[in-house]
């Protein structure tokens, strides 16, 4: 359970990656760590704007 929510979690790093061809030599790991966290910042960014306009201050 906890390798397939990890695996959801790096998802959208690893298909940048592989789109791109980076190897390990050429530090995979730090473009999907930049992917990463690029998309979920974006992710949380929205969900907090759509969270923030359901409030009853802002009706």
């Amino acid at each position: 359970m906890m390798e397939a929510v990890l695996r959801l979690i790096l998802l959208p790093g690893e298909l940048i990656a592989d789109r791109f061809h980076v190897s390990k030599e050429e530090n995979r790991d730090l473009v999907r760590m930049l992917i990463n966290g690029l998309f979920w910042i974006f992710v949380a960014i929205i969900g907090l704007a759509i969270w923030t306009s359901t409030l009853s201050i802002y009706q």
